[in-house]
This record gives structure tokens, sequence and C-alpha cells, in this order.
């Protein structure tokens, strides 16, 4: 996250554009300070920084301030406290919203926000207009008054464009918030969230797995940011009764309202009611792990679209997906997530890119499926993180069923009997997933393909010569350790070759 403003970088580095004298009153715009504080900053900087043959900073009765750039180019030398540091216009214009959202809906001097980037105004004029259409994601606005500029907006799409703009919030790893101080996280923030977590968890007799552990987190954070900030009377945001009654009926609000009321009491300040109701989203939004997920009743819109997506991916894989094996745990992510696209409540997916390779034709169809389902219940369009979660579940329960679903084989040696039998007991018992469809004799290859049509794999104790229809391992009648770790290898190949 971004540093706090610095007053005496930022008057210094104004000081050091202008090469004439500058008025008290310029400096009280530039800074959005008072007056005592600019004589304060003033001071403070010429004690520090005194010279032997004047201040750093010149002051003249009728002219104002001026800055002594020789001395100040020869202070930049010794100390590196105000060199520039590069960013890209695109960590340029995220760190200047993430300033302006923080601080919504007050206005900022545009020159306080731009001065440590060193750009001229058509870069700054040519950023506004990014950071505007960036923005309109969100229905927010970004208003331009005389020399400032500040979003406006309602406080819920505030926190989601916070939320997405400052990236760390979707990497971070809560455990390691607590030992890495180099994240610039407030230390007291975080015991303070962890700690509403674990209580969360305990209330619940539940557990709140990544990322959704995350989502929650980082909501709270933001919470405590905004407040410190902004008055909460400006948080104008309202929720109906009717919303209001409904969420009183369930089991998460009085855990919502203690959560919130223990913030209050940290922040040592009040909080409007709709932050229970955002915090209790969150937590309807999230995947929970325990007796309350287990007990937790499935509405019918869940139901029809857990449906709806097992039958769309078994068209769309052109295989029968068991409906018993994958519905509950797909049912219990599809429940949060229909919440998350009404509040429009993103869960970053951080494994998305192996996802899309890994399994790339089951996440295709995934996506396909997805957009009938929001087309067929009138859904929000379905967002690749979440496909990518959809997809996990019918990758497991499509190599589940492979690994079910017994591969058909044959035995041969020279003759059909004796040894072959005996390889046959061996296979059966070390591989109960296999079913041996009958032992032959090597000298009938030919007639395999026509008699054995479905076999899908040859134990042979002898090497076969000819070209044979169906994949072969050759094995030793004793079928060995060194034996059955390769006919493990060759039923892997199998399956995963469907």
């Amino acid at each position: 996250m971004s540093s706090k403003s610095n007053h005496e970088q930022d008057l210094l580095l104004f000081l050091s554009k202008n090469q004439d004298y500058v008025t008290s009153k310029d400096l009280l715009e530039v800074l959005n300070v008072s007056q005592k504080t600019v004589y304060r900053l003033i001071n403070k900087i010429n004690n520090e920084y005194e010279y032997e043959d004047g201040p750093l900073i010149i002051s003249e009765r009728g002219r104002g301030y001026k800055l002594d750039y020789e001395k100040f180019i020869n202070y930049q030398k010794s100390n590196n406290k105000y060199k520039e540091i590069q960013f890209s216009p695109n960590e340029r214009r995220k760190r200047i919203m993430e300033e302006l959202l923080l601080s919504s809906p007050k206005p900022i001097n545009v020159y306080h926000l731009f001065s440590h980037y060193n750009v001229g105004d058509s870069v700054t004029f040519n950023d506004e207009q990014i950071m505007s259409e960036e923005l309109k994601k969100y229905n927010l606005v970004l208003e331009r008054k005389n020399r400032t500029l500040a979003i406006i907006g309602e406080e819920v799409n505030i926190r989601k464009a916070i939320k997405d703009i400052i990236e760390i919030f979707n990497t971070i790893d809560i455990d390691d918030l607590k030992r890495n101080q180099e994240l610039n996280f407030n230390q007291y923030d975080v015991l303070l969230i962890s700690d509403q977590l674990r209580k969360i968890e305990e209330d619940l007799d539940i557990t709140i797995p990544y990322p959704y552990n995350v989502n929650i987190f980082s909501h709270l954070y933001i919470l405590l940011s905004r407040s410190r900030k902004v008055p909460t009377r400006l948080f104008t945001d309202k929720v109906s009764n009717e919303e209001m009654e409904n969420m009183k009926k369930d089991i998460l609000y009085p855990v919502a309202r203690a959560i919130v009321h223990n913030i209050e009491k940290y922040l040592n300040s009040s909080l409007p009611d709709s932050e229970i109701y955002f915090l209790y989203q969150y937590l309807v939004s999230s995947r929970m792990q325990g007796s309350l997920a287990k007990t937790s009743a499935y509405s019918s819109e869940v139901i029809q679209v857990t449906k709806a997506y097992i039958e769309g991916m078994s068209t769309s894989l052109g295989i029968d997906i068991d409906n018993q094996s994958i519905f509950t745990e797909l049912a219990n992510h599809i429940k949060p997530m229909l919440n998350r696209l009404v509040h429009k409540i993103r869960i970053k997916n951080s494994l998305l890119s192996q996802i899309k390779v890994t399994y790339e034709e089951v996440f295709l169809g995934v996506t396909n499926v997805s957009e009938l389902v929001s087309e067929k219940f009138n859904l929000p369009a379905i967002n690749d993180d979440e496909n990518g979660f959809i997809t996990l579940y019918f990758a497991k329960a499509i190599e589940t069923g492979r690994h079910q679903r017994p591969i058909k084989i044959l035995i041969m040696c020279t003759t059909g009997i004796g040894t072959s039998e005996l390889l046959k007991a061996k296979v059966s018992k070390k591989f109960p997933e296999l079913e041996i469809v009958d032992v032959v004799a090597s000298r009938n290859t030919q007639m395999l393909k026509e008699k054995y049509s479905d076999a899908e794999l040859i134990l042979s104790t002898v090497h076969i010569k000819e070209e044979v229809p169906i994949p072969y391992l050759l094995v030793s009648a004793m079928f060995t350790i060194d034996d059955q770790k390769r006919l493990q290898g060759k039923i892997e190949e199998i399956y995963h070759g469907d």
C-alpha cells in the first residue's frame, strides 16, 4: 500500500519547481493545510537543514518563499530521502486512485497527487481521462473542481474499487502479514482482524478456507482504513428495511453484528448499521467448511443452477457425470457464488492460469455452460475466477469417475493356461479395479480385435512380435514389484488418456 504523504517533501518539491517566490496562499492550496502548519513546516525544514550561509527556504515579506536551489541540489546528493521513485504510468495511476479512493469524497489538490511523479500537465490530463474511465466500471465519478480531484459514489462501490486496484489484497497470505513488515500493513489492524476471523469460525463452528478468508480480511481492513480517513457520517449507503429484516433472521446476523461492535470499540467511534449488512454479505458469500455448511439447506435456485451445470457439462464433455458424486460439493460452491454475483463480490482465483492450462477442455466447457446459466437464470455474467473454481469440481469428478471405471484387460501366455492363471490370480489381488476379460494364448493374436474389441490392455508373459491392435505390457509370470509398478503407470496412462 502507498505510504502516507509527506508534507515536507511536497513543500520542497513544489518550491524546487518554482524558481521565483511563491506566496503562502499558493502553499496553502498545494498542501491543503493551515497557514500555521505552513509556517511550522518551513521552520522545521530550515532548522533541520541549517546551512552556515543561510536557510534552505528563503522568506521575504510581501513576496513569500523561495528555495535556495543550489543548496537543495547539494542536499539531494547527500541524502536520498527526496529522490524520486520511478513508476510506470499504470502504477502511477493506481497509486493516485488509491489515495483518492481512501479519502473519498474529500477532494485532494492535483499538485499534491502528481508532484511525486515529475509529469507535466498533458500527462496529468491524460491520466485523469484514463482514471475516469476505469472508475466508471464501479459506477464511480472522478470529479474535478478548480485544482482538486475527488471520487464520488456509493461506499460499497468505493470499497470494491479499492480492493481491485490495490492488488496486494488479492495475493496476501494472512499468516504472512503478521511476520512480514515489508508489506506495510498496520500490524495492530492485522492482529485485530485475525482475531475477528477466529471468532467467526469459533462462533459458527466452521472453517473459512482460502481465498474466502482473505476476502473478509480485505473488507475489514479497508473499513478500518476508510474510517480513519473519512467521517463515517459520509458513508451514505442505505440498506432497505426488507433487506435488514431478512438479514436478522439468518444465523450469521448476530456474528456480523458482534464483529462490527468489536471494530467500533477498537476505533472508539460508531459505525452505521449498513456495516453489519456489508459484513453479512461477505459471510454469506463465503464457502464454509464444518457443521454449518453440512446442515444448510439449498434454495430451489441453487438446486436448479447446480443441476444445470451438471447436465451442461455432461453434454459438453460427452460423458455421463454422476450426479450424486458431484452435486453436494458443487451446490456448496454455487450457494455463496449466487450471492457474490448479486452483490458484485469478487473472489480472486490465484490458480486460474494453471487451471486453464491443466484442464483446458473442462474450463472451456464450464465457461460456455456459465454463459447459458447466466442467461437462463437471469444472473450477472460469471467471471473467469468463478469458472476456474467450478472447473476444479468437474475435474475432480471426472478423475474420480475414471478411477472407478474398471479397465478391461487380457492376460496372455504361450498356451493360455498354467502360468497365465497364476498371473491372473496375482493381478486380481493387487489390482481389484481391473476387469480381466479373458486368458488367451499368444498364437491367437489375429482374432483379438474381433473377439475382444473393448479390451484396453494385454498383460503378456511373452514378447509379442506381431503388431497387435491392443496396447500390451510384458510382465513376468511371478508378477514382481517392478511389474506392478509398470502396470500402475500403464493404468494411469489409460485413465488420463480417456
